[in-house]
């Protein structure tokens, strides 16, 4: 039998929720009562704990609600419609705590608010209230407690009105130029963009990561490193949140913080500090410099083989019992490197390490993004740039299957992205794969049979997926289960990765066909919606199932925080107003690992026998992660500065990995980089 505070509590929540349905019921017509504010993004000043999240205000369910910190004023909570919308009215359902005194505001960018409700007499309980104004974010606004104890109590905040309409992006801005730059700033300015109702902000970003929003056409960037290159863009936003595809890049050189012509002097003392059979420590005296050192570079047999930011270094990815020849270069902030220290040679012992050797399989001059196996054993990958699909042999031998149609790119990170082999290949001999078109990107599908694209075979399955500069996703994985899984970008609209309407910031689920599975957990709720499998995510860029058909997945952050999460079925994992750990964080789900943007960039995911690997593009390295059930133990990097950017990894028929490098990959022009298709020995 339910405890009696337990019994009171349920009976009040069903009494609450009659009065609502009530007063929904006899709500005028003309007030045009739309809820718009339900399972929208929210966000509060404070939260009191597990469990009363800011969320829970506006889910639809009375059983839950959201509860401020304890005798902290004022207090707020603000949600975000998604869209400019014109108010008709807000219901507030209070719990045992209320305002007396209270303002209802609405903005159009989260900035500036204006008062659509006033109070000094806050009733409690359900206040229904008739009011005007527009704008994107509504927030309720604090400022006197009924009660002199406890915080503020909402069970629902509900707001209802017409949604403006505007569906139609900014055009993008033009002519964005620099001038004045230093060595840790510039001034950026551009033309404005046109839009139907009114660009209302313009947002900055530097190679994909969001610096700033703006309201006006120019501003100054600081905080940039010295002796550096930075890529710059700016993107349009109106009051409805859509936002425009990019500006043109404009990329500005940094002088170095003083002049200095002076190089390192060479490291010493070069010395192997162990061996195994796959890899070589090595550690060194530092080399000094009139500045400061910044790095180091190991070298062999010509090429550089690792890099380093201290005095040690393991280079894996070695022959077993073959000697290695080895020298070590310092570099200071601005570039100038010191003469090489006097060599060292080590040799690797027998057997294999768990990372074995690594063999080359193909050169390429596109960046191979897309990798896939075919029942005969054959990789498949796509060049994103090329717009084309290549069938590599075990062996190495290339044999070009044929172009996509109807791809394009983005001058950056779009293209022809994401493949996968159908599970019964064999028989309907059909790949899937993820592209950018001219308006979206996209989900297709398409037969290559004798070693061709068949012509007129592509069906295209879902569009609408946001496209843009950045942030366009891209990775396919079947699952167990036997359906699609996609993993989309927030296509530079971060408030769009929590509606679940948009495409965007999403893992998405779909039928082989391309149609939404009906057990897709917001599939009753139709549009877009019906697709949806998570959401909350920035951009997804490492989708794979574990032994037991658990789906992980890693993604970008922005400038803080990389992740590895375990995804759940339905679960928000909470960007923008969680990056990794940093933000506002509570009530969403949580990441399994994270990393500094610096030392990861995570790209694809691969898991052979509880380990997953993950390639890192910034980072440069491949990590292994021990998978202990749902938690992840034990982390160890290789190849860190080897390869460069490190793009795509997969587990090929034989067992063994299959790893692509991401060199001169910030453009979209074809064949103008220098990738490696790489063999990886498990062992």
């Amino acid at each position: 039998m339910a405890p009696p505070t337990r019994r009171r509590l349920s009976a009040l929540s069903t009494a609450l929720a009659v009065v609502a349905t009530a007063l929904v019921s006899a709500a005028p017509a003309s007030a045009a009562p739309v809820l718009l504010s339900q399972g929208k993004p929210v966000t509060a000043s404070t939260t009191s704990g597990p469990g009363l999240e800011a969320r829970l205000a506006v889910d639809g369910d009375f059983g839950t609600r959201w509860s401020s910190r304890s005798g902290v004023d004022p207090a707020w909570l603000q949600v975000d419609l998604g869209v400019t919308a014109r108010l008709s009215r807000v219901r507030l359902q209070w719990g045992n705590s209320c305002a007396r005194a209270y303002r209802v505001e609405t903005s159009p960018d989260a900035a500036a608010w204006t008062t659509a409700h006033s109070t000094a007499n806050g009733p409690g309980g359900v206040e229904d209230l008739a009011v005007g104004g527009a704008g994107r974010y509504v927030r309720l606004y604090a400022t006197q407690r009924c009660n002199q104890s406890g915080g503020y109590t909402v069970v629902e905040f509900q707001v209802y009105g017409e949604t403006s309409g505007d569906t139609a992006p900014p055009s993008p801005p033009a002519n964005l130029r620099a001038a004045n730059t230093t060595a840790t700033s510039v001034d950026l300015s551009w033309d404005p963009a046109t839009d139907d109702v009114g660009v209302t902000s313009y947002e900055v970003y530097q190679s994909g990561q969001f610096v700033k929003a703006v309201a006006g056409t120019s501003t100054r960037v600081t905080g940039l490193n010295p002796n550096g290159t930075h890529q710059f863009y700016v993107n349009a936003k109106d009051a409805a949140g859509n936002v425009s595809q990019a500006s043109n890049n404009v990329e500005v050189r940094t002088p170095p913080a003083q002049a200095d012509n002076e190089k390192p002097t060479a490291p010493t003392g070069l010395r192997a500090t162990g061996v195994t059979a796959n890899s070589v420590s090595l550690t060194w005296g530092a080399a000094t410099d009139n500045i400061g050192v910044t790095r180091y570079e190991v070298h062999a047999a010509g090429a550089k083989v690792g890099d380093a930011t201290g005095t040690s270094a393991t280079i894996s990815g070695r022959a077993p019992n073959t000697a290695y020849t080895f020298t070590v270069r310092a570099f200071d902030a601005v570039g100038n490197a010191s003469d090489p220290s006097a060599p060292v040679t080590a040799t690797t012992s027998g057997g294999g390490d768990q990372v074995g050797a690594v063999t080359q399989l193909a050169a390429d001059t596109d960046v191979p993004w897309g990798l896939a196996f075919l029942p005969d054993g054959s990789g498949v990958y796509s060049r994103r740039d090329a717009f084309d699909l290549v069938k590599l042999s075990p062996s190495g031998a290339r044999t070009t299957l044929g172009v996509v149609p109807n791809v394009v790119g983005t001058d950056a990170e779009g293209g022809l992205l994401g493949i996968e082999v159908s599970p019964t290949f064999a028989t309907d001999n059909y790949l899937y794969a993820y592209h950018t078109s001219t308006g979206d990107n996209r989900v297709v599908r398409l037969k290559v049979q004798n070693n061709a694209i068949v012509a007129g075979s592509v069906q295209v399955l879902l569009t609408g997926i946001p496209r843009n500069r950045y942030h366009n996703g891209g990775r396919l994985r079947f699952g167990p289960d036997g359906k699609l899984y996609v993993g989309t970008g927030d296509g530079q609209n971060a408030q769009g990765a929590q509606d679940r309407n948009f495409l965007g910031g999403k893992v998405l689920r779909l039928n082989p066909d391309g149609s939404a599975p009906t057990d897709n957990p917001f599939y009753g709720s139709g549009g877009n919606a019906r697709y949806v499998w998570s959401y909350g995510h920035r951009n997804v860029q490492g989708l794979a199932f574990d032994g037991q058909g658990r789906l992980w997945q890693a993604e970008l952050g922005n400038t803080i925080m990389d992740e590895l999460n375990l995804v759940e079925r339905g679960g928000n994992f909470g960007w923008p107003s969680c990056e990794g750990t940093s933000g506002s964080c509570s009530g969403y789900v949580a990441p399994k690992r994270t990393w500094s943007t610096a030392n990861a960039s995570p790209s694809g995911i691969a898991i052979v026998n509880n380990s997953l690997y993950m390639a890192s593009l910034r980072g440069a390295r491949l990590y292994r992660l021990q998978l202990n059930g749902t938690s992840v133990g034990g982390e160890t990097t290789h190849f860190q500065g080897t390869y460069g950017r490190l793009r795509t990894v997969e587990r090929a028929p034989d067992g063994n990995l299959w790893l692509t490098t991401s060199t001169g990959d910030r453009d979209s022009v074809p064949n103008n980089s220098d990738s490696r298709i790489l063999r990886v020995q498990l062992n």
